[in-house]
């Protein structure tokens, strides 16, 4: 009986690992919000990290280091390193488009997910995780800009 038990164990450990290791190896997580703000009052708040404690859902947090890669007039990439010696860095991508007399700002980050990612997405995907996240702090944006 307990030797039943114990090759139960294994097998489900290993169809456990299987299923994680055939989970995608990268995630991306997007969200847009519509401001009625002109773009140029919008991208400082993103370009300018010492705007981001008046939006960022992560205000408060210390998740690592944060560097602008490159800047348009419509678009601003961000590079994130997650604090941790084998952290792997994440990309925020910020579309800033005018429309309709406001701006549609389109955020989205994207990363590599190493093996202990791929068991955490089996429970909750990264979008479920951190999509909330992105909406809060779009609409702190919105309502910054919008004063």
């Amino acid at each position: 009986m307990f030797k039943k038990i114990i090759v139960g164990f294994s097998v489900l450990v290993l169809v456990l690992f299987v299923v994680a290791a055939l989970q995608p190896s990268s995630y991306t997580v997007q969200r847009a919000i519509s401001i009625q703000a002109p773009p140029e009052k919008v991208i400082p708040l993103i370009s300018d990290f010492s705007q981001w404690p008046r939006w960022s859902p992560w205000a408060n947090i210390s998740a690592g280091h944060m560097e602008v890669l490159r800047q348009t007039p419509s678009n601003i990439s961000v590079k994130l390193q997650f604090a941790g010696e084998n952290a792997a860095p994440s990309m925020m991508e910020f579309w800033v488009q005018p429309q309709d007399g406001g701006t549609t700002v389109r955020w989205s980050m994207n990363g590599e997910t190493d093996f202990t990612g791929k068991i955490m997405n089996m429970i909750i995907s990264m979008d479920r995780a951190l999509g909330p996240a992105f909406e809060s702090g779009l609409a702190k944006m919105k309502a910054v800009a919008e004063k």
